[in-house]
């Protein structure tokens, strides 16, 4: 039985300036860690319900999803290098 990839939601507005540079970084650590992960990008101003039931106080913020538990939460805007190692770790379970 192959394992469930993660899921990495994306929250973000289109007004928002550092969600508009979290995209492409975001992008490249999918793309390296395609094995493991699956984005999905949630615009808060059209899904306001999920946006609510995930807590969402700001913009961008990630939350990291495995099994239907949430294992990582991340708000603002951080370099590639720290999000891949901190998906990484997230996904390790250490």
């Amino acid at each position: 039985m192959s394992q469930q990839p993660a899921i990495l939601l994306q929250f973000f507005a289109t007004w928002c300036g550092p969600c508009k540079m979290l995209m492409p970084i975001v992008d490249s650590v999918a793309t390296k860690m395609k094995d493991q992960l699956e984005v999905s990008r949630i615009d808060i101003d059209q899904e306001e319900e999920l946006s609510g039931r995930f807590r969402i106080m700001a913009v961008p913020t990630l939350v990291l999803m495995k099994d239907n538990q949430e294992i990582w939460r991340q708000t603002g805007l951080l370099p590639e290098s720290h999000l891949k190692t901190a998906l990484e770790i997230a996904l390790s379970g250490k």
